[in-house]
């Protein structure tokens, strides 16, 4: 008897593996970012929603006229912090890194990477005049300081989570806030509040 097992058992092994590989797999493949084959997740903001963010957030900045100054010289934007209190880590690029753009496009102002928060700072703007005196470069052609120009406005904000559970239905309730702040007044010139609710029942069994 246990030697007929023996005999089966590689044969049985085979074939499960097999159908694992068959039957529960698919292949990787492109997706449309928030189209309709995009995850919707409660727990997490889906890439959907910081396209929405972003766009809404960037379209009410720009229509707002808050960039625009008195003297026609473009303004310059400093990318500041925003806060993350919700539960889950937030990678806030996905949201920064879009609103620099559309600043950008919209010719209403610049942005600088000379001072910020975390990923939106360029170091090197410093690095280079550290080059001053040092007699592997050429002093003419290494740049100085005191050419840097200083931001008018900070843009920052933050991001609330709410969790809300009754039975099997979760819901989460996501709210960002943004706000531009003018930097020699500090008085904020433009707000925009972006929010969203997602909602899950889990199974019986």
């Amino acid at each position: 008897m246990i030697k007929r097992l023996l005999k089966i058992l590689p044969s049985a092994v085979g074939l499960l593996a097999a159908l694992t590989a068959s039957g529960c797999g698919s292949s990787a493949r492109y997706i449309e970012p928030g189209g309709p084959e995009a995850l919707v997740t409660v727990s997490a903001v889906d890439p959907a929603e910081w396209k929405r963010v972003a766009g809404e957030a960037a379209q009410s900045l720009v229509s707002s006229g808050a960039l625009k100054r008195t003297d026609g010289a473009p303004s310059v934007v400093m990318i500041g912090r925003v806060r993350n209190y919700t539960l889950i880590h937030l990678e806030m690029g996905l949201l920064t890194n879009q609103l620099r753009q559309a600043i950008l496009t919209s010719g209403q102002a610049r942005v600088t990477s000379a001072v910020g928060y975390s990923g939106n700072l360029d170091r090197a703007v410093r690095r280079v005049r550290n080059n001053e005196n040092d007699d592997l470069f050429n002093q003419a052609t290494v740049l100085k300081r005191g050419t840097v120009v200083a931001p008018n406005f900070s843009l920052a904000g933050a991001v609330i989570q709410q969790n809300t559970i009754s039975g099997r239905t979760e819901e989460s309730y996501y709210m960002f806030h943004l706000t531009l702040t003018d930097l020699k007044t500090g008085v904020a010139v433009w707000e925009k509040t972006v929010d969203f609710a997602k909602q899950a029942t889990r199974p019986l069994l």
